[in-house]
């Protein structure tokens, strides 16, 4: 498998690009963006003595830290893990969820309910593998840190909560999506990640109020490297944010359809696409930016470097660029 992680980008250099990051989608956003004002990290949970796990099973104590203290494999085909508490913590100290059962896996490794606020997962690198969906978050003001999720059918499911921060994740070789973003509001987001090598989009995003990509790797997937919208059926998105960082190095290639692709419903939605370096997708059918909408609606593509681009009906190349997708060499 041949990918480039972003979490071995040296400290030095990922802070100088976050701030820049930062300071372009914050030129950006609307006046009523609260995303710079607003806390990004929930509390973390007040219990004095963690609670050690071993199984799977519903946790639903709130105020606590539960601690897994090693690898679970499972055989039943239903969800794993269930957080349903307040301002609880899930620690799993680098050990790994599996599923190891054959048949449908119809359930998910880790599910963080809607009933459930201000919680954490912090994975220490563990690794979510085998289930119908690796990691659905469904709560409020959540936080999720250094997972893996590979081989599930969908790596990461943000859906329904609100201010979801994800980030140091990566989601590959998953059967859908690595990370769908499928219904989140009030700025929710993932960043620094890999979505590489799964047989759908890498990261799809739907039905959402101003989420968050930001610093990434997405490569080799089966679908676009990012897809925002859908034909129909699946909700409105609005100002959807997706920002690299300025690297000669492309993060979004080898993808079989689009690298970036804006789908025509998105044309009033002021989605905001920037600081990508695209190359080499397409393998199969695309190109490495494209927005369905003719002269891209009101979507602004600012700052992003590529070799070929469609807008509406219309192919073009980084020596012609279209008015809408300006070709910035980095």
């Amino acid at each position: 498998m041949n990918r480039i992680n972003p979490k071995t980008r040296s400290i030095a250099v990922r802070a100088a690009v976050l701030l820049f990051v930062f300071t372009v989608g914050v030129a950006l956003a609307t006046s009523g963006d609260a995303w710079a004002t607003r806390r990004l990290l929930p509390k973390s949970a007040n219990a004095v003595d963690p609670t050690n796990i071993s199984a799977c099973g519903t946790y639903s104590a709130s105020n606590t830290i539960y601690v897994l203290t090693g690898d679970i494999n499972t055989t039943s085909t239903g969800t794993c893990i269930t957080l349903s508490g307040d301002d609880t913590t899930l620690t799993l100290q680098g050990f790994n969820i599996t599923y190891t059962g054959g048949g449908t896996q119809t359930g998910d490794g880790i599910l963080v309910s809607s009933s459930a606020n201000e919680d954490v997962i912090e994975g220490g690198g563990g690794t979510v593998s085998g289930f119908a969906v690796g990691i659905l978050d469904q709560g409020s003001n959540t936080v999720g840190d250094a997972v893996e999720m590979t081989e599930n059918g969908i790596g990461l499911e943000l859906n329904g909560g609100s201010t979801m921060i994800w980030s140091n994740v990566d989601a590959v070789e998953n059967t859908k999506q690595g990370i769908y973003i499928n219904h989140c509001s009030d700025e929710c987001g993932v960043t620094d990640f890999a979505a590489s090598n799964n047989g759908g989009d890498g990261v799809l995003i739907t039905n959402s109020q101003g989420p968050r990509m930001n610093v990434f790797v997405a490569e080799d997937n089966g679908g676009a490297g990012i897809h925002v919208g859908c034909t129909s059926g699946c909700g409105t998105n609005s100002e959807v944010k997706v920002g690299d960082a300025v690297n000669d190095v492309p993060s979004v290639t080898g993808n079989k359809g689009d690298g970036i692709f804006v789908d025509a419903s998105e044309s009033t939605t002021k989605d905001q696409i920037y600081l990508i370096a695209a190359s080499g997708n397409g393998v199969t059918s695309g190109y490495d930016m494209h927005d369905a909408s003719s002269t891209c609606g009101d979507n602004h593509w600012v700052t992003n470097d590529w070799a070929t681009a469609k807008v509406g009906s219309t192919t073009y190349t980084s020596g012609s660029p279209p008015a809408c997708i300006p070709y910035i060499a980095f």
